[in-house]
């Protein structure tokens, strides 16, 4: 029996069946800058349009440092925790303009055809707007920024309703670690996080598991149907 994962607490992991072995595969990876760039709301903002405004403001200081530099750094990576805000998001950052810049959407619900587009070639910039399908399921290739709202849809059984609820969160540390280590794939990276350092300090450093998060009844009835005894 093999568990792999990017994210969980491998200690307890390995401390539940009789201190299982531990083994550790690390990727290469480069440097990462982490800068905060805390959301204040100075009017009467909805969070939905402050947390658009701050990607906007992180996409614009991005293409001001490459005006400097003269030359276009590499593409963006941005998390979102929902479908809606990626396609709204999406019409505002075209509304834009950023030179060179192409937006590509990716969520479990695209098409097949429609994801493979992140791994084609292309010139200029891909400003690649993502759940967090591509914190751990895909690898985004090319990537140089990330930008982090902090948040995502995590699964929970509500008992009161007895339904399976998708209510966002804001994510653990190690989630928050592994989105900051998509941009260290290819060269050295930097990960704009839209929360202070003192709120991701504050943070769990484990999502809860999905064991503790769900409807069991389901789990249950199959494993009495295969005959898997108490």
């Amino acid at each position: 029996l093999i568990i792999t994962s990017a994210t969980i607490d491998v200690e307890k992991f390995s401390k539940h069946f009789s201190n299982a072995p531990i083994v550790s595969v690390s990727g290469r990876t480069y440097p990462v800058e982490t800068r905060y760039f805390p959301l204040e709301n100075q009017s009467d903002e909805s969070t939905d349009q402050l947390q658009l405004n701050g990607i906007l403001q992180a996409l614009e200081k991005i293409a001001t440092d490459d005006a400097k530099q003269k030359q276009l750094s590499g593409d963006v990576l941005i998390f979102f925790s929902s479908e809606r805000e990626i396609r709204e998001t999406a019409v505002a950052i075209r509304k834009r303009k950023f030179p060179h810049c192409e937006v590509l959407p990716l969520y479990a619900r695209l098409r097949q055809s429609e994801q493979r587009k992140i791994f084609s070639e292309h010139r200029g910039r891909r400003i690649v707007l993502a759940t967090n399908v591509a914190e751990t399921s895909i690898t985004v290739p090319g990537i140089r920024y990330v930008i982090d709202t902090g948040f995502a849809r995590i699964s929970r059984y509500s008992v009161q309703s007895k339904i399976q609820r998708l209510p966002i969160e804001a994510i653990s540390q190690a989630s928050a670690n592994q989105r900051q280590g998509r941009c260290g794939r290819v060269s050295e990276g930097v990960c704009i996080r839209l929360y202070s350092e003192q709120d991701f300090n504050g943070r769990t450093d484990y999502t809860d598991p999905e064991i503790k998060r769900t409807n069991l009844a389901s789990v249950i009835l199959r494993m009495l149907s295969l005959g898997l005894g108490d």
